[in-house]
């Protein structure tokens, strides 16, 4: 689960840098695509952190092994 966390978050900040890249640099005119790639990356930190904390909940309502 750890390893899902991490890997979602690395994906997360390459794409909201890759937006800020968008931004930044010519040609100009490709902001809103700038703007839309942000919200993507921002996203999908915001699911990965609630696919963490919904599996981690699921394991703790687990039932004890026999």
């Amino acid at each position: 689960m750890r390893a899902l966390a991490i890997e979602g978050y690395i994906i997360g900040l390459f794409v909201t840098v890759n937006g800020l890249y968008v931004l930044s640099f010519p040609p100009y005119g490709d902001e809103p695509q700038g703007y839309a790639i942000i919200a993507i990356g921002i996203f999908i930190i915001l699911a990965t952190q609630h696919l963490v904390a919904m599996l981690e909940k699921s394991e703790d309502c687990s039932p004890p092994p026999l």
